[in-house]
């Protein structure tokens, strides 16, 4: 089911005008991208923008945005600003993608279930919460779910080797560790030859 978000067009520019409009209980934003033949400073109401981000694909759902007066755009989420601390939001960019071009894009890791290897004491380490992929606008994936149960105590995961949708594909510049499962500590140590007096 596709999501949709009604927008404001706004005139003011600055800070003083984007105060105003959080005062009002708006969230200033702006659309620019494919089709978008300049930049539109909008303004939105933050409990759709809000829904819209918790959609099945969290910030890469690729929801409409109509403007009132200024036309439909689908678009995604791209830069958000948020109150260091309130948390609410302040501002926020939304791009109007080509749907038609691939993009690079940074998608959670889901880890679920438990290892093998951690039930007989290992120790599981995941050192990244999301990774880079590139992919057509709506392909991209809301996460990209990792079954840790078969993995035994030694086994490692690395980026080259995650399932991911048909037209997804992850991108870096070194393979790199998703997942790993190693010895307990203890049982390592005392692995270790002894040391030369």
């Amino acid at each position: 089911m596709s999501i949709t978000i009604n927008a404001n067009p706004r005139d003011g520019r600055g800070k003083s005008a984007s105060r105003a409009l959080r005062n009002d209980g708006r969230v200033p934003a702006v659309i620019y991208g494919h089709g978008v033949e300049a930049p539109q400073t909008v303004s939105l109401d933050p409990k759709d923008l809000q829904k819209a981000m918790e959609g099945p694909k969290g910030l890469n759902e690729l929801f409409e945005c109509v403007v009132e007066g200024g036309g439909t755009h689908k678009v995604l989420v791209r830069q958000i600003q948020r109150h260091p601390v309130k948390r609410n939001l302040l501002h926020v960019d939304l791009v109007a993608p080509d749907p038609n071009k691939t993009m690079q894009t940074m998608v959670p890791l889901a880890f679920v279930g438990k290892s093998i290897g951690v039930s007989m004491g290992g120790r599981l380490r995941t050192p990244y919460r999301e990774v880079k992929v590139v992919a057509k606008p709506a392909d991209f994936p809301g996460t990209i779910e990792i079954n840790l149960t078969p993995m035994d105590i030694g086994f490692t995961l690395m980026a080259s080797e995650l399932s991911l949708p048909e037209g997804v594909t992850a991108i870096f510049d070194r393979d790199y560790v998703i997942a790993k499962v190693v010895k307990p500590r203890g049982k390592a140590k005392a692995e270790e030859p002894a040391k030369k007096k």
